[in-house]
């Protein structure tokens, strides 16, 4: 498995970020997410993310005022992530097809009056508190839970997975990894990327794991299909 990227930010980084909000995709710290930007507001984003600091935070929709036509920006959840352009490609229409890997999770102090067509906002980055004796039983009953949910989901790549989870990742960055490889709801994933305590990401973690190794458990009696993401998982498109 390839090494991850540097996360850190750049040095004369300001706290000011651009907001990419969507409905149905969470970014976590360490995991790269594909996009397509199509929209011109985004597209916009995009040039100016390239000729400055390539920084791009995703922002979870919490669905108020999202649809409405009554011209009221759709508010975003309270904690995003702040994430770095790996790479992208320019299509010759303007569209942009991206890598974005996750830097630093952040906290939305407030949102900036609008000079673009794109919405910003300032930050304050959240870093992951010291892993403790908590920390570490957790990672075992995680890691043996993901390991009940592998054998249960065809399709996953049974060597890569081995070389996830022999790597000596942090806690709070595998937990990440692991909540986004499961199959959790893109609402389940926020409630995590907005769990700054680490025991308590864990154990929220540790319940969605048993809660998809229940239901594949009951969908095998039932002959039913297999559900959830594949290891390594899919990129989302949007």
């Amino acid at each position: 498995m390839s090494e991850i990227p540097n996360l850190s930010l750049p040095q004369d980084f300001h706290n000011i970020v651009r907001l990419f909000p969507l409905p149905n995709v969470v970014l976590f710290p360490g995991v790269v997410q594909a996009l397509h930007l199509f929209e011109p507001r985004y597209r916009e984003m995009m040039d100016d993310a390239l000729h400055t600091d390539e920084l791009i935070a995703m922002a979870y929709l919490n669905g108020e005022g999202f649809g409405s036509e009554s011209g009221v920006q759709p508010s975003v959840a309270p904690i995003v992530c702040v994430g770095k352009i790996l790479s992208h490609t320019q299509l010759e229409d303007g569209r942009y097809n991206v890598f974005l890997i996750g830097a630093k999770r952040a906290r939305i102090v407030r949102e900036l009056p609008m000079e673009a067509l794109y919405r910003t906002a300032e930050i304050e980055v959240v870093e992951d508190n010291r892993a403790s004796l908590a920390t570490h039983h957790l990672r075992k009953e995680i890691v043996l839970a993901f390991r009940e949910l592998v054998a249960q989901r065809a399709g996953w790549d049974a060597e890569t997975l081995e070389q996830f989870l022999s790597q000596d990742l942090p806690f709070g960055q595998l937990v990440d990894m692991i909540c986004y490889s499961c199959g959790a709801s893109s609402a389940d994933q926020q409630s995590v990327l907005e769990a700054v305590e680490l025991s308590k990401r864990g154990e929220l973690v540790l319940e969605l794991l048993r809660t998809q190794v229940e239901g594949g458990d009951q969908q095998t009696e039932s002959n039913q299909p297999d559900s959830g993401r594949s290891f390594p998982p899919d990129f989302s498109v949007n």
